[in-house]
């Protein structure tokens, strides 16, 4: 058993990374290239259809290069083909050297994934404890800052600074399933953020706070644009009453 063990292992080893490590003896290297082609353009498919955006902006090497690294340098905690994806960020994140690689591209990652994980986020009872008439947000919206305006990114687009204000943007799953984005700022996330703290009783509480951390002296004005803020977003299905 230890002797079979060790030759899945080592084929295993083999097939990630075939230059470093050599394959079990007396196997035909014809159905070996088999199995390396196999494994390794399955994952370069998937991992092509889930950041199809990045996929566009890197040539046919570029992107080869990019997926035979996580290939052969990741190890990855899940067998389901839907969360590898999700590793690949971790990977681009904490692992990858990033040298010559575009500045954004972790966090264009990062978005083009946060769409596939709140497609496959379960339904669930939301049960909170509601704090007086203010909304709360739905587990399904996501509230994503980034330093560069992932969300425009493509070949006509490649910014190489970020921006001089963090992209913000509120990512949800409507009634109908859709994903959906909306493109914020940061006292819109501030306002949700305030929704969230249980010391503010009401939504004219939350108003009154923000008006004291924005400076405003038009507090009547901010609490109208909060109120039709809010029931824009409980129609969205951004907030849950």
């Amino acid at each position: 058993m230890a002797d079979l063990r060790e030759q899945q292992l080592q084929f295993a080893n083999h097939l990630r990374n075939p230059e470093l490590f050599s394959a079990p003896e007396g196997m035909d290297e014809r159905r070996l290239q088999v199995y390396r082609d196999l494994f390794f353009n399955n994952i370069m498919q998937l991992l092509a259809s889930t950041f199809p955006v990045m996929r566009s902006i890197l040539d046919d090497a570029q992107w080869r290069a990019l997926v035979r690294d996580f290939y052969t340098l990741h190890r990855c905690e899940t067998p389901l083909f839907p969360w590898i994806a999700g590793e690949f960020v971790g990977y681009l994140f904490d692992e990858r050297d990033g040298a010559g690689d575009f500045p954004f591209l972790q966090e264009l990652a990062h978005y083009e994934w946060s769409e596939i994980a709140l497609r496959h986020e379960a339904d669930c009872a939301v049960e909170v404890a509601r704090v007086g008439d203010k909304p709360v947000l739905s587990p399904l919206c996501w509230m994503l800052s980034y330093h560069y305006p992932v969300h425009r990114i493509g070949k006509d687009f490649l910014p190489q600074q970020a921006g001089a204000l963090p992209t913000c943007l509120l990512m949800y799953r409507n009634a109908d399933d859709e994903i959906k984005f909306v493109e914020s700022n940061p006292a819109t996330f501030r306002l949700l953020q305030l929704l969230m703290d249980n010391e503010l009783k009401s939504v004219e509480a939350v108003a009154a706070q923000l008006v004291k951390e924005m400076q405003r002296a038009d507090a009547t004005a901010l609490l109208t644009m909060v109120k039709n803020t809010l029931a824009q977003f409980v129609s969205d299905g951004v907030l849950l009453v």
